[in-house]
């Protein structure tokens, strides 16, 4: 039971897909328009490249170790003594900010990769179709050559029909050439026999 539902869905993308490739895309596929981006985007971008750096992990933790360091130094003014309830609420702060931003921007390039990969599928679909409209071609260019040369086939076999060879046997054959010979000798005298008359 579960197997034929499964096989059902299959069956119907691939009958989906077959409608696809035979309607034919006449007009042109423009590529993803490129918009300019405003002012948030721009600073969510940056944003997100310098947080997900190297250059900004390693500052973070030599700020958190120097603050950590200065806070358990003997003989230094503790602004922030353990366990470190001022740091605690600055990365509070820091992750509430970051994290929005960085998923703006990441929402807006998944944006960009989804107007992307349609505008590839759309470019393949037309490809696909395009194939698909070749192979009918060959296939009754191929198929007319095929009539074409069963109809010479037929022709030909209808001439070596009609040609019909005469067998003579070597008997009668001794008799057509004797029967010649006379025939020639005859008309020899005939001839002879005129010239002395006149």
């Amino acid at each position: 039971m579960n197997s034929t539902k499964s096989t059902q869905p299959s069956v119907n993308a691939e009958q989906q897909a077959a409608v696809v490739l035979k309607q034919p895309q006449t007009s042109k596929i423009q590529p993803p328009e490129k918009k300019p981006l405003t002012f948030g985007q721009k600073v969510a971008d940056k944003m997100a490249t310098k947080v997900g750096s190297w250059a900004f992990l390693i500052g973070q933790s030599t700020i958190l170790t120097g603050w950590v360091g200065l806070n358990l130094m003997p003989g230094v003014p503790h602004w922030d003594q353990s366990p470190f309830i001022l740091l605690n609420l600055v990365f509070s702060f820091a992750s509430a900010y970051t994290a929005p931003v960085v998923l703006m921007s990441q929402n807006r390039q998944s944006e960009e990769d989804r107007e992307s990969a349609n505008h590839n599928y759309q470019v393949t679909l037309q490809a696909a179709q395009n194939l698909e409209l070749l192979h009918e071609k060959l296939d009754a260019q191929y198929a007319k050559k095929l009539d074409e040369l069963t109809v010479l086939i037929k022709q030909q076999q209808q001439a070596t029909s009609e040609v019909k060879v005469v067998f003579v046997p070597p008997q009668n054959l001794k008799e057509f050439d004797h029967h010649s010979h006379k025939i020639a000798t005859m008309s020899v005298l005939n001839t002879h026999s005129k010239k002395q008359a006149s």
